[in-house]
Formats: C-alpha cells, sequence, structure tokens
C-alpha cells in the first residue's frame, strides 16, 4: 500500500507544481465555463430603440411593459435618432409607438412597429417574443405571464382570456433551471475528462522524459502496485479538482441538488474521472515530451466530450449524430448528472451508472495491461 501511494503522490506532486501542467488540465475546462457565463449574460441583453410618440394611458401601460421585459436592452431614442443608430448597427431594432396609438386601439387596429435587424435569428426572436408578449398582455395580462406563474409540478394552467384559444401550460419542474446551472453540467463532465487524462499522462510522459520510468519499472515495489499506484494518482487529483469545483458552485448557488442526490452526483463525476484514468495511460505512453503530451491529452479529451454530445443537448441534434453519441461515456455522464440535479425521477440512472462503472473498469484493466507491458520492455 505504501508504494503505491507514493507512486500516485508523486504524480500528483509534479503536476501540481507546475503552472503549465495546471493550466493545461484546466483551461479546457474554464473555457468552456467562461463561455458558458459570457452567453448567460448576452442572451437578452442586444441593444433596442424604444420610440415613443403616443402619449396616452394605453401607450403608457404598453411601453411599461416593454421597458420591463428582459428581451433586449432598451435605450429611449427620438425617431431620428433611432433610425441613426440602427444604420449604424448600434441598436438591433427599433420598436415604435405611434402619436395615434390610444385611438386606434378604441377601434381595434391599433400597431406596435418593429423595424428589426435581423442577421441574426436568435436576437430577432427575442424581440419578437419580446413585443408579442407586450402586446398580449395588453388584452390577455394573465396569458402573457403563464410561464412565469409558479404552478406546483404536473398541474395544467388554462386561464381565461379573450381569445378563441388557450394555453394549458404544465410545468414538470419547478423553478425552471436557468441557463447557467443547465450548462455547468458540462463543464463538470469535460474537467472529470480532463483531469482524469492529463494527470495521469503528465506522469507518465515526465517520467519518460527524464529517464524516471526505467528506474521506476527497476523498483523492488512489485510490479502491480507500481501501476495501481500510477492510476490512483490520475484518480485522486481529478476527484479534488473535481471537490473545488463543485464545492465553489454549490457556495455560488449554481448547483443546489434535491435532497440525497449529493452522493450519487460525486459518484457518477468520480467514476467518469476513472474512466478516463486509463486514456491517460495509453496518451502517455504514445508520446515522449511533457508539451506534445499536454496538447495531445487535451485534444483527446475534448474530441471524447464533443463527439458524446457534451456541448449541448443531444437530443437537439440530428439522430445519426445522437447514434455517434452513445458510444462515448461522455453521454451517459451528462445525461446522469443532469438527472440527478434537476429532475424528481431518475429512469435512465441505473443504465448511465453501468455504462460509466463498465468504462471505469475497462479503462483501468487496459491502463494496466499497458503499464506492465511498458514495464516488461525496460
Amino acid at each position: 500500500m505504501r508504494a503505491i501511494w507514493a507512486v500516485a503522490s508523486t504524480d500528483v506532486a509534479r503536476w501540481r507544481r507546475s503552472p503549465v501542467l495546471v493550466a493545461a488540465t484546466l483551461v479546457p475546462a474554464f473555457g468552456m465555463a467562461l463561455m458558458v457565463v459570457a452567453l448567460t449574460y448576452a442572451v437578452g441583453r442586444q441593444p433596442v430603440a424604444l420610440v415613443v410618440e403616443g402619449r396616452g394611458p394605453v401607450a403608457e401601460h404598453i411601453v411599461e411593459i416593454i421597458r420591463g421585459s428582459d428581451g433586449f436592452f432598451l435605450v429611449e431614442r427620438t425617431a431620428a435618432e433611432a433610425a441613426k443608430d440602427l444604420k449604424a448597427q448600434r441598436v438591433a431594432a427599433v420598436i415604435t409607438i405611434p402619436a395615434d396609438f390610444d385611438q386606434r386601439v378604441a377601434t381595434h387596429d391599433a400597431e406596435v412597429g418593429v423595424l428589426i435587424n435581423n442577421v441574426d435569428l436568435d436576437f430577432s426572436d427575442d424581440v419578437r417574443r419580446s413585443v408579442n408578449e407586450a402586446v398580449v398582455e395588453i388584452d390577455a395580462p394573465s396569458l402573457a405571464t403563464l410561464g412565469e406563474n409558479d404552478l406546483p409540478p404536473g398541474t395544467a394552467s388554462g386561464l381565461p382570456n379573450p381569445y378563441r384559444v388557450d394555453v394549458a401550460e404544465t410545468d414538470l419542474r419547478t423553478p425552471d433551471v436557468s441557463f447557467l446551472a443547465y450548462q455547468v453540467v458540462p463543464v463538470l463532465a469535460l474537467l472529470s475528462l480532463t483531469a482524469g487524462t492529463l494527470v495521469t499522462a503528465l506522469g507518465i510522459a515526465g517520467e519518460r522524459e527524464s529517464g524516471a520510468l526505467g528506474v521506476v519499472a527497476l523498483s523492488p515495489a512489485p510490479r502491480p502496485a507500481l501501476v495501481a499506484g500510477r492510476l490512483l494518482g490520475g484518480t485522486v487529483a481529478a476527484a479534488a479538482l473535481l471537490g473545488l469545483v463543485v464545492g465553489a458552485c454549490a457556495l455560488l448557488g449554481v448547483l443546489n441538488p434535491p435532497s440525497g442526490r449529493w452522493p450519487l452526483l460525486a459518484l457518477l463525476l468520480l467514476v467518469t474521472a476513472i474512466g478516463s484514468v486509463g486514456l491517460g495511460v495509453l496518451v502517455g505512453l504514445a508520446t515522449r515530451r511533457v508539451t506534445t503530451t499536454a496538447m495531445l491529452g487535451v485534444n483527446v479529451a475534448t474530441a471524447s466530450f464533443l463527439l458524446g454530445g457534451g456541448f449541448t443537448t443531444i437530443a437537439f441534434l440530428p439522430s445519426f449524430v445522437q447514434g455517434v453519441a452513445r458510444f462515448f461515456p461522455t453521454y451517459y455522464a451528462v445525461e446522469g448528472v443532469r438527472e440527478v440535479l434537476f429532475y424528481e425521477r431518475m429512469p435512465g440512472l441505473g443504465r448511465n451508472l453501468a455504462v460509466l462503472l463498465a468504462t471505469a473498469a475497462v479503462s483501468l484493466l487496459v491502463g494496466s495491461l499497458a503499464l506492465s507491458r511498458a514495464g516488461s520492455r525496460r
């Protein structure tokens, strides 16, 4: 046991003392986290000019509704200023409340003018949706705020409104999951992959580059202990990193699993990391320099993550991509963690956990065989 821990602690210490190696491990997950945060705060923040020409009570009411929308960043302009800003692309759209708005409301033919630079579908739809909600709220305020009502999960909400068609929304959960919380799941999966892969790979590559790998192979310690120590080092480092990141996310309120789910979350992330350790062994043995190992390890871990559908909800992708993703453990890690965090029931937990455990077992077996053969050739 002492020999196992000695090898494991040596690998972890070598990785921890090298800022370059730590950065190589954290950069993929940190880069994705930064992008998720940027997208979280960028969505709905496109600038839109509001031109208010009508000053009646209904016009003031709809202006108030538009000002409260989270679909855009609103700036109030005159008609001439708004046209100038739109031409210079300083705003994505111009919303105009006409001077005769109240009079035309009385005759049922009022209009809200929307001039959109529809170069981006996502931004354009945000503007359209927000203006449509404002218009609906004039005639049917309860219907306009339907998605914002706090309803018990599984409760349909048909509300009275003056239109011929009602909406009966049924929410599966309360409250809605934020974009940031939903997208932090693949960030954790990517961190599990890169940490397990790179710490193991860099430990092997470092010893190969310095010639210490041959010395270790001649050690009187049993070879199984040396192999187990090498695999344990990557697992310990990955677990420590994940613990720090998950703890920080929990303190910031980004991660808030239902009661009793923390052990399941920890288990899913840990077996994902263990499954990447064997991959780290193969990467470390395939390269001879630490710099090459870092580049190859990052690319291999990231490719596995992307092919497993880690970056997006897999159900939104074409069917053939969904089929390919199911051959990668990332798919089962992301699906399993999202079930644990966000859903009352977890019908896929058994399958996801079984696949990840099997992957971890195969990874350890392959890593052990590869290390044993590499040692026997010394």
